[in-house]
């Protein structure tokens, strides 16, 4: 059972590193946020076509209590939060999503050891390119 223990963790560790990619590298409590973060949520979210997406995706999330930090990775479609989860609940950070006009569902939660764990990163900081949008490509998949 321990054997099966071990390789079900690993299993998980590169499923989610392929999942986010390199580029979901954030901190889990940033200076100035305030906000200690004890979990992370993995979001999908579709129709996120270019760096403005991103950025309405992030700029709403961080506005939510409990949000300490958000990560958009616009090739994959993933949003990864850091948040307290005495304050945020990631039901409401997927409705956030959704309320922008980009289905979302959550993906996979974590505790921010369990984050570092099968990430191996830790407290380190990436933002994703604030690109425009090119011809109007925000608008074309939402409702």
């Amino acid at each position: 059972m321990k054997t099966m223990t071990c390789a079900f963790k690993v299993g998980i560790a590169a499923a989610f590193a392929l999942l986010l990619g390199v580029s979901a590298v954030f901190a889990l409590n940033p200076s100035g946020s305030g906000v200690q973060a004890d979990s992370v949520v993995v979001l999908k979210a579709q129709g996120v076509t270019c760096g403005s997406c991103a950025g309405k995706i992030e700029k709403a999330l961080k506005e939510k209590p409990g949000v300490a930090s958000v990560e958009v990775d616009v090739d994959s479609g993933q949003v990864a939060v850091a948040y307290d989860a005495k304050a945020a609940k990631p039901e409401i950070l997927a409705e956030t999503v959704t309320a922008l006009g980009y289905g979302s569902s959550i993906l996979q939660n974590f505790s921010a050891e369990q984050y570092r764990a099968t990430t191996g990163r830790n407290g380190a900081s990436q933002s994703p390119a604030k690109s425009g949008c090119g011809g109007g490509c925000c608008n074309k998949n939402r409702n």
